[in-house]
């Protein structure tokens, strides 16, 4: 039987980040009984770490590797984006979903923006403005104040800083097996993490062995290559301001966890934020040249 084929574009991809990493900001909170903040980044990503190796060992053919031209590149990112995470973390313990989503995303806007316009030299079109001025309007709603001086808000726009550089990096790993990539970033991350923990929190590593945190953190760990394997491949076919737009949609589903599953209340400000978010997702991925990959099917 023929296989029929999956065109399976940059935008798509990223909004499917979007949800999964949205995901991800509760299973951070539900961690914590088990790991400290800086040790759970470490066990997520050691665990993914193992989980890629023993698949690329068990899969069959030459194992993909990163050309050297890349390695620069490679390193850079999985640097970034460990740095990223940790920041993530420690926001989220520290103040409201929401509240971390907001300061990460107004963030990586600007930075991703001024990036990929400044050094990548990525076209300006009507369009994307219309994209980034809606998100833009929805991050501004979204909260009274930024600079609150709260350190979750700290860590939040640390966040969506080092966020907006692993984009620019990822997109410079354009070309390069996504595998490899990941093993990549999630060994050298994970080794990264470890030392940060032994050297700053030796003694907040392990808090409380249970079978629900060591299932979070399995959980975790799989939503992570999800995820991170759709964030890659979605800004390899994406130009990256309109991709990190698309990306800022995880700001709606993630209030809408919070509120369900913390109670964290939206204003009705807020909630008009999230609407913009989403319509600004809408517009850039229309905004967004058809770049697309074909997967195949096996029937």
């Amino acid at each position: 039987m023929a296989k029929p084929k999956i065109t399976f574009g940059g935008s798509e991809a990223l909004l499917g980040a979007a949800i999964f990493f949205a995901l991800t900001n509760v299973l951070v909170r539900e961690m914590t009984d088990m790991w400290g903040d800086q040790a759970q980044v470490a066990a997520r990503f050691a665990l993914v770490w193992v989980i890629l190796v023993v698949f690329a060992k068990l899969s069959k053919g030459k194992r993909a590797t990163i050309p050297r031209s890349k390695m620069k590149f490679a390193v850079a990112y999985s640097i970034f984006a460990a740095t990223a995470i940790l920041f993530f973390t420690l926001s989220i313990q520290n103040t409201s979903i929401a509240n971390t989503l907001f300061t990460s995303n107004a963030t990586e806007l600007f930075i991703a923006f001024l990036l990929g316009s400044l050094l990548l030299r990525e076209k300006i079109t009507p369009r994307k403005l219309i994209a980034i001025g809606l998100a833009l309007v929805g991050l501004i709603l979204y909260s009274d104040s930024i600079l609150v001086g709260s350190i979750g808000i700290i860590f939040g726009l640390l966040g969506g800083a080092t966020t907006a550089l692993c984009n620019v990096l990822a997109k410079k790993l354009k070309g390069v097996d996504l595998s490899a990539t990941m093993r990549m970033q999630f060994g050298l991350g994970a080794v990264f993490m470890i030392v940060l923990t032994l050297i700053f929190s030796p003694n907040d590593i392990v808090r409380t062995v249970s079978i629900e945190g060591v299932a979070v953190t399995i959980v975790f760990a799989l939503l992570l290559i999800v995820a991170t394997r759709l964030v890659l491949y979605g800004f390899q076919h994406s130009d990256v301001n309109v991709a990190t737009v698309i990306l800022s949609s995880q700001l709606a589903f993630g209030a809408l966890l919070g509120f369900f599953l913390y109670q964290e209340v939206l204003s009705p400000h807020e909630i008009i934020s999230g609407a913009l978010i989403l319509c600004a997702a809408i517009i850039g991925g229309i905004a967004q040249k058809p770049t697309v990959k074909d997967i195949q099917v096996h029937l």
